[in-house]
C-alpha cells in the first residue's frame, strides 16, 4: 500500500453537479495514506450522463492522465454506442498513457445512464479493478445486482479464480503476500486497470491478453428514478463496511439532508471508522435533476493532528488546493471551525480536550474573524510552518509520533549525524513493492525482515553505498521517512538522477563502483580509498536493519557451526552483537 501517515488526513473535498437529469455529489478525503491517488468524471447531458472513479496506485500520474483522457472523449464524441466501442475507447486511452512511459496504473468503475428509456434509467457499466458500483433504493435497500457483495460490480482480483486462470494464460503467476493477498507476480493486488506497464510485457499481442488487462467487465441494469447509484473506490470498501451497510447510511444521509453531497462525505467518514487506511472517493448519483445546472466545489479542513510532520502537511495542503485554498487558508478555517465546536454546549471531555489541544498548537491569531489582519497573521504562519517543522520533529518531521521515532531509532544514524559527513555513491534507486522486497530481506543470509521496513516499499531513496561482500546497499530515505537503510542492491530499480543519466547508465555505474569496491579486474582497486580502522572508528555508527545475529548465520540446516571464516564486518558485528542493547531487535552496527 505504500508508505502511511502518522495521522489520517481526515479533511473533505466536496463537489457538487446540479443538472436537469441528475444531482451528483462527490467527496474525497486523503485519509491514511501519503498522497491521494483517486480521480474522478463527472459528465451530464440532457438524456445521458457519465460517471466514473478511478483509485490510482504507485502515484496519482494513471489516475489523473486517464480520467483527463476520458473526459475529453467524452466532450468531444460523446458516449460509446455499444460495449465495443467503450472497450476500444478504453484499450486507447490506456495505449496512450503506457505511451508516456510513466509508472503507476489505476483501478477505473465507469458508468453510462441513460434517462427516460421507457420511464426508466438504463445503466451501462464498464469495470476494470476493484472500485464498485452500487445501486440502492432511498429506503436503505441495496439493489442486489450479482457483483461483489451485492454490487453491480465484479473486484477483479487475482485470486478470482477466472483471473487467476487468465493471468497463468496470459504468462503471470500469482503469489499470496503477506496476510494472505494474493498478488499479480507476487507484487500487484488487482489484476485489471489502466497502466501497470511491467505487468503488460507478457501475452498478447491484444491488450487483454496480459496478466493485467483494461479490459473492462460490462453490465446492463435498469432502475428507477427514485433509486440512486453510488460509485465508491476499494476505499470505502476495504475495511469493516459492506455494501449493504454502505448503502443503507447513504440512504440515511439522503433521507435527512436531501445532499448527495453530504451523503458522500458521511460514507467516507464512516470508512475511516471502519478502519479504512486507504485514500477514500464515494460518488453518490441521484437520477432526478434540478431547475438550474450549479457546480461547486467545498472544502471542509480536518483536524491539524500532526502539526509537526512533513507528510501529513504536505497532504494536507494538498487537498486544499483541490479547492482552490492555500494551506494559510485552509488553516484558519480549520481554527474558526475548532472555536464554533468548542462554543457548543454538551461537548464531551475528551472531544473538548482534543480541541483545546489542536487549538492551542496552532497559536493565538491576530485581530478579527474575516479581518485583512487576520488572514495576514496566518499566511507569516503558513511561512514559519517549515522552521517550526523542523525545529519540533528533530528535522525528521515525525513529531511526537511514537512508532517514526522507534524507525527512525531503528534506521538512522546513531550519534551526532553532521559531525562527520560521508560522501554518497549518490545514485538514485526505488524499492520495489512490498511483497517483492520482503521476500528479497528473507532470502539474504545477512539480513532480517523487520515489519518497519514495510513503510519502504515503493519509496525512491539514494544509494550512500553499495557492500559488494554480500550485495547489500545502505541508501538513505529523504523526508518525510527521513531514514537510512541497508537493502538487498539486487532489488534495487535504478532510476534517472535529473542529470541525464539514463537507468542503463546508472547500473553501469554501480557495476563500475563495485569493481572498485572489490578491486576485480574490471575495477580500479585504487579508485575509491577505503577507510582505514580509525577513520572506521570516527564514522557515525548506522544500525543495519533486520541483519540476523551471528548465530543464524553460522549456522547450518543440522544446527550445527559452519566451518566458514566469518569476514571482518561479521567479526566486528559479532563483537558489537554482544554489547548493544538493541541486538535483540536483530540490529546490529555495521563495519
Amino acid at each position: 500500500m505504500g508508505a502511511m501517515l502518522p495521522k489520517a488526513v481526515e479533511s473533505t473535498v466536496i463537489d457538487r453537479h446540479d443538472a436537469k437529469q441528475f444531482r451528483i455529489g462527490v467527496c474525497e478525503m486523503n485519509g491514511w495514506r501519503n498522497n491521494m491517488e483517486d480521480a474522478h468524471i463527472v459528465i451530464t447531458q440532457p438524456d445521458w450522463g457519465f460517471f466514473a472513479v478511478l483509485d490510482g496506485h504507485g502515484g496519482d500520474m494513471c489516475s489523473a492522465f486517464c480520467a483527463a483522457k476520458l473526459k475529453t472523449h467524452f466532450d468531444k464524441y460523446g458516449y460509446p454506442k455499444d460495449d465495443a466501442a467503450m472497450r476500444q475507447t478504453i484499450f486507447d486511452v490506456d495505449a496512450s498513457f503506457l505511451a508516456t512511459g510513466k509508472a503507476s496504473g489505476s483501478t477505473a468503475t465507469m458508468c453510462i445512464v441513460h434517462k427516460n428509456i421507457g420511464g426508466k434509467c438504463h445503466i451501462r457499466v464498464a469495470n476494470a479493478g476493484d472500485s464498485r458500483i452500487l445501486l440502492g433504493r432511498r429506503d436503505g435497500k441495496i439493489i442486489d445486482g450479482g457483483g461483489t457483495d451485492q454490487g453491480l460490480t465484479v473486484d477483479h482480483k487475482p485470486s478470482h479464480p477466472a483471473e487467476r486462470q487468465r493471468i497463468y494464460r496470459c504468462g503471470g503467476h500469482v503469489e499470496e503476500a503477506a496476510g494472505g493477498v494474493a498478488r499479480v507476480n507476487g507484487e500487484l493486488a488487482v489484476s485489471r486497470g489502466f497502466g501497470d506497464a511491467e505487468f503488460k510485457k507478457t501475452g498478447g499481442p491484444a491488450p487483454e491478453d496480459r496478466p493485467v488487462t483494461c479490459n473492462p467487465e460490462f453490465g446492463s441494469f435498469q432502475c428507477d428514478e427514485s433509486d440512486f447509484l453510488m460509485l465508491v473506490c476499494d476505499g470505502v470498501s476495504e475495511g469493516d463496511f459492506p455494501n449493504p451497510e454502505v448503502v443503507k447510511h447513504a440512504a440515511a444521509v439522503l433521507r435527512e439532508t436531501d445532499d448527495p453531497g453530504t451523503a458522500a462525505e458521511a460514507i467516507c467518514f464512516k470508512a475511516l471508522e471502519t478502519n479504512s487506511k486507504d485514500n477514500i472517493t464515494c460518488m453518490i448519483v441521484m437520477l432526478t435533476g434540478t431547475e438550474t445546472d450549479r457546480k461547486d466545489t467545498v472544502f471542509n479542513p480536518g483536524p491539524l493532528s500532526a502539526l509537526n510532520h512533513k507528510g501529513f502537511m504536505d497532504c494536507y495542503e494538498a487537498m486544499a488546493k483541490k479547492a482552490g485554498q492555500t494551506l494559510a487558508q485552509a488553516a484558519e478555517k480549520r481554527f474558526e471551525t475548532v472555536q464554533e465546536e468548542l462554543s457548543r454546549p454538551g461537548l464531551s471531555p475528551l472531544k473538548a480536550g482534543a480541541l483545546q489541544s489542536e487549538a492551542q498548537k496552532l497559536g493565538s491569531p491576530a485581530g478579527t474573524k474575516g479581518s485583512a489582519e487576520r488572514s495576514a497573521w496566518w499566511r507569516n504562519w503558513e511561512q514559519k510552518l517549515p522552521e517550526q517543522i523542523r525545529a519540533n520533529s528533530d528535522d525528521n518531521g515525525d513529531g511526537a509520533d511514537p512508532d517514526a521515532m522507534l524507525m527512525r531509532m531503528l534506521m538512522s544514524r546513531f550519534g551526532n549525524p553532521t559531525s562527520h559527513p560521508e560522501p554518497e555513491d549518490g545514485r538514485k534507486v526505488r524499492v520495489p513493492e512490498l511483497p517483492v522486497l520482503k521476500r528479497a530481506v528473507e532470502g539474504h543470509s545477512n539480513l532480517t525482515w523487520d515489519a518497519r521496513l514495510a513503510s519502504l516499499a515503493g519509496e525512491e531513496g539514494i544509494v550512500k553505498v553499495d557492500d559488494a561482500s554480500d550485495d547489500t546497499s545502505q541508501v538513505r530515505f529523504p523526508l518525510p521517512l527521513g531514514v537510512v537503510a541497508w537493502l538487498p542492491t539486487n532489488v534495487l530499480v535504478n532510476i534517472s538522477d535529473g542529470s541525464g543519466r539514463s537507468s542503463d547508465d546508472a547500473v553501469a555505474g554501480s557495476s563500475l563502483r563495485r569493481g572498485m569496491l572489490t578491486g576485480g579486474a574490471g575495477g580500479l582497486a585504487g579508485g575509491r580509498a577505503m577507510p582505514s580502522s580509525d577513520s572506521a572508528a570516527q564514522r557515525p555508527l548506522l544500525p543495519r536493519l533486520g541483519q540476523r545475529s551471528m548465530a543464524a548465520s553460522t549456522v547450518g540446516r543440522g544446527g550445527s557451526p559452519t566451518t566458514s571464516t566469518p569476514s571482518p564486518k561479521d567479526r566486528a558485528d559479532s563483537q558489537s552483537t554482544s554489547t548493544n542493547p538493541l541486538s535483540k531487535l536483530g540490529i546490529r552496527k555495521p563495519r
